[in-house]
């Protein structure tokens, strides 16, 4: 777990699974990982995003609980955008039978092929030969050992379509989003762009003026929603909101008047399991890593956002926004 959104996919999976089976549930929690040096993931995330019921356990990380086994128990290794090979060798070793494999997602990532996962890894300073051959590695597992998919979208017919069971845990803004409509604010979801050496502060903060500007111009007010693995108090320029909780689950985003951000996984999900009013922006910096996009990934992002924007056309911004927006900005 490298993010409290993997966690809200492996909690509606649980929930599932709590209401197709009539016995005890042991949940043993193998921990979370640092992404670019920072683990997202605190205890009140478990807390808050795994179920609570009387039949279900959970066994802190670092426990000997998964090497036990006893006679009739159903072993499922859940994992996050591919099985975690040693956690599986771990359990057959253990019980000397295979688990059952399910498999959540990761994020937009997991739509994606061997290469776009190895780019990935060499974005967060890995170098060759480990990234391909991790990649291969991965790719490998997802094919041979994955039993189900737990993933929330899936395409029917060529087109995609949200999965309503796996959705289900971003449903708990429903009722509290609506406060923050009224705000009529445009909130900008970041990327730890500067962190993974893509581009300069002062570059990204001259994007996200021009992109400010053209909100102040359709006459709704600007906040940026920093990434968790982003370094604090970036963008004292603008209203910075809180990043306790995954951005489908928190109000003051769920409820704003439009999302903007570039190819990522919270707009994505904002836009589709939401159906909040999202706009993709582009960055000149970025260009390699959109045209480094798979075509599973290129066609998800296409069949819930409008195409791209370039932020630098402010004219062309501004019609996009007002778009977006509705009649009079409703």
């Amino acid at each position: 777990m490298r993010s409290a959104t993997h966690l809200v996919h492996a909690g509606s999976y649980l929930r599932h699974l709590l209401g197709h089976t009539s016995g005890e549930v042991v949940v043993d929690y193998l921990g979370s990982g640092a992404f670019l040096g920072r683990d997202n993931v605190r205890q009140e995330h478990v807390t808050a995003f795994l179920p609570r019921d009387p039949r279900l356990t959970l066994r802190a990380a670092g426990g000997r609980g998964v090497d036990r086994t006893h006679p009739g128990e159903r072993r499922i290794l859940l994992s996050v955008g591919a099985p975690g090979i040693k956690p599986y060798l771990r359990l057959v070793a253990g019980a000397h039978t295979r688990p059952e494999v399910v498999v959540v997602d990761e994020g937009i990532g997991t739509y994606g092929d061997w290469r776009t996962r190895r780019d990935a890894w060499r974005r967060q300073g890995a170098r060759e030969p480990w990234p391909t051959v991790r990649s291969w590695a991965v790719t490998g597992a997802a094919h041979v050992l994955t039993e189900r998919r737990w993933a929330l979208y899936e395409q029917v017919g060529g087109s995609w379509r949200v999965v309503p069971e796996v959705a289900a845990g971003f449903a708990d803004t429903s009722s509290g989003h609506r406060a923050a409509v009224a705000e009529a604010r445009a909130v900008y979801l970041t990327q730890p762009w500067v962190e993974l050496g893509l581009m300069t502060e002062d570059a990204f903060r001259g994007h996200l003026e021009q992109v400010a500007s053209a909100c102040a111009h359709v006459g709704v007010g600007f906040a940026v929603r920093p990434h968790p693995a982003e370094r604090g108090s970036r963008y004292a320029a603008w209203p910075e909101l809180a990043r306790d909780l995954p951005a489908e689950l928190d109000p003051a985003v769920v409820g704003a008047r439009v999302v903007l951000g570039t190819d990522s996984t919270a707009l994505l999900n904002l836009a589709a399991v939401h159906g909040r009013p999202a706009l993709r922006v582009t960055i000149p910096e970025l260009h390699l890593l959109e045209r480094g996009l798979g075509s599973g990934q290129r066609s998800l992002l296409a069949a819930f956002l409008p195409p791209p924007v370039d932020a630098r056309q402010q004219d062309v911004l501004t019609h996009a926004l007002e778009a977006a927006l509705g009649p009079r900005g409703a």
